[in-house]
């Protein structure tokens, strides 16, 4: 299965990262750790998480309160956004709509 990124999620990871880290030393890193898990899962299990808004699908990340939304096809994947799950979803639905 092939897995797409957009290109703003290296920014997103890295920010989220960036934050954590400057709360406690390993923080930052475990996020990421976190956030590579899940996206393993994506890969092995694309239809566990249901769709919240068509097309996209979210998945929590375990630990840390950010949601992953991506769109699932036959062969690929797509992550099209890593938010913070305090969000508004009005604002989640409208980033996402412009990837």
């Amino acid at each position: 299965m092939r897995m797409l990124y957009v290109p703003e999620i290296a920014r997103e990871l890295a920010d989220a990262r960036d934050w954590y880290e400057s709360r406690s030393d390993g923080l930052g890193e475990e996020f990421i750790r976190m956030a590579y898990a899940a996206f393993d899962e994506l890969q092995e299990y694309p239809e566990k998480y249901e769709v919240v808004y068509a097309p996209f699908r979210r998945a929590l990340l375990r630990r840390f309160p950010y949601s992953i939304y991506y769109h699932y096809a036959p062969d690929t994947i797509t992550v099209y956004g890593v938010f913070h799950s305090s969000r508004d979803p009005q604002r989640v639905l409208q980033m996402l709509g412009t990837r």
